[in-house]
């Protein structure tokens, strides 16, 4: 674990409704789960001390967490602390990141106060948070502060979901349990859809329709395969 990052998230209630907390530290997680919120969709669910969460899929999700990133078009939210030139024409404008080509664009209303906007981010304290993403070539948590925007994109048919960018590339949102796995090496893994924190793991409760783990300073409990089991007793040493 690397010093206890806080990974954006957003809460999820015990209905199944949106909280208003959007992140949990690292050192909280207890497990994590495959979580299915509705028919043909999956994606990971966070057990934690301090509450459950799931990963973030719209713009919208993003846009109530980081309330100091700002929407300058339709369709972006943008972290203005990392603009560094700007221009403005009649059609509205465009804002750019560090020495890159990367850049946003501005809708007109916003391209009036387009200045005032940016000189008000820059005396914001930076964004401490992580944000679980992907690139072609690795899956991890990256710092909130480096993102320049998110937007929207349809990596598959049908499949509308968030994604951001920094100076150098775009980075898609983890939306699958699998990548998680990833993410976060040192989970032990239960069972096919179970990862948990075995420093968070109580003890155990063996029944005869299966096996049950239990954790410390939570009701919460999760399944574990025989196979499992026998390992967690080893690496654990507990009888």
């Amino acid at each position: 674990m690397d010093n206890n990052r806080e990974i954006f998230a957003p809460e999820i209630m015990s209905d199944g409704s949106y909280g208003d907390r959007f992140s949990f530290f690292e050192g909280d997680l207890i497990a994590i789960e495959n979580w299915k919120p509705k028919s043909n969709y999956e994606i990971p669910f966070f057990f934690t001390t301090s509450g459950n969460y799931t990963v973030p899929t719209t713009l919208g999700e993003f846009s109530n967490g980081f309330p100091d990133f700002i929407s300058l078009d339709s369709g972006n939210l943008v972290n203005l602390k990392n603009v560094t030139a700007h221009e403005t024409a009649d059609y509205g404008g465009k804002v750019f990141f560090g020495g890159s080509q990367t850049y946003t664009s501005v809708n007109k209303t916003n391209s009036v106060f387009l200045g005032d906007l940016i000189d008000a981010a820059k005396k914001r304290p930076d964004e401490q948070r992580f944000i679980l993403g992907e690139t072609k070539t690795s899956v991890g948590l990256y710092p909130a502060k480096d993102v320049c925007f998110f937007d929207m994109w349809d990596p598959k048919k049908n499949y509308h979901v968030p994604r951001f960018h920094n100076q150098n590339e775009y980075i898609a949102i983890v939306l699958t349990f699998k990548k998680c796995k990833k993410v976060f090496p040192y989970l032990f893994p239960a069972t096919p859809s179970h990862l948990i924190n075995l420093s968070k793991v109580a003890g155990y409760d063996e029944q005869s329709y299966g096996t049950e783990i239990t954790f410390k300073g939570t009701d919460y409990t999760c399944p574990i395969s025989k196979n499992k089991l026998d390992m967690l007793k080893k690496i654990l040493d507990i009888n």
